[in-house]
């Protein structure tokens, strides 16, 4: 097992860049379901522009879902969650996280 010792500051930024992704992720699919529900419910619309609204949002939203699932169980998250739970295990005081920046890890900066 990985020690705390043994991640640089590369690493806890990489993980919190990674994190930042997840979230992003999370966030974009919030949309899915009315996305995909809105072409059902619309008046106006013929049933060929509702079919494609529909099919659209429905594509977009399986792959939206499946690049969060092949991130999530991605071996780099696999690695950051251990990290974390073997990191609250030593110190379960989690007020230090209130201090952490919450958004600009993927940016590159």
């Amino acid at each position: 097992m990985i020690s705390q010792q043994d991640w640089d500051i590369a690493q806890y930024e990489a993980a919190l860049a990674h994190l930042e992704k997840l979230q992003e992720q999370i966030h974009a699919l919030r949309n899915a379901m009315p996305a995909i529900v809105t072409p059902l419910i619309s008046r106006g619309t013929s049933k060929q522009q509702a079919f494609a609204s529909l099919s659209t949002a429905a594509v977009s939203s399986a792959t939206g879902v499946e690049a969060l699932k092949d991130d999530w169980t991605s071996e780099a998250a696999q690695k950051l969650f251990a990290k974390s739970d073997e990191s609250l295990k030593k110190d379960p005081d989690l007020s230090k996280a209130a201090y952490v920046q919450q958004a600009g890890w993927g940016s590159g900066d």
